[in-house]
């Protein structure tokens, strides 16, 4: 069986005060992978194990901006990089449910800005 895996990316956003400590040309990305080869992605029991596992991706490519620290703007920041990832996931999750393949026969790839 062929490994079949979601990459999910997160670049989060360094203007507009975003992250004052980085140039405002400078991007950090993170990824993670998210494999699915084991589901059966024409079952809706496996279609939810794969959009969980993209929601913890998601909390793991953001955790820089984590819920647990103490100011707003990082919490707010968590939020959208997470929605961000797991909100650019929908098109290409929307191929595999229907039965289409990727056109990079690869990773799924999700970026969050």
């Amino acid at each position: 069986m062929a490994k079949l895996s979601l990459l999910l990316f997160a670049a989060p956003l360094a203007a507009a005060g975003a992250a004052p400590a980085l140039a405002a040309d400078e991007v950090t990305e993170r990824r993670a992978y998210v494999r699915y080869g084991d589901l059966d992605l024409a079952s809706a029991a496996d279609q939810q194990r794969l959009r969980e596992r993209v929601a913890r991706a998601a909390r793991k490519v953001c955790s820089d901006y984590s819920i647990a620290r103490v100011t707003l703007r990082d919490q707010l920041m968590y939020v959208k990089c997470r929605d961000a990832a797991i909100r650019d996931t929908e098109p290409q999750l929307a191929m595999l449910f229907s039965g289409g393949k990727l056109a990079s026969a690869g990773p799924l790839h999700v970026a969050a800005n």
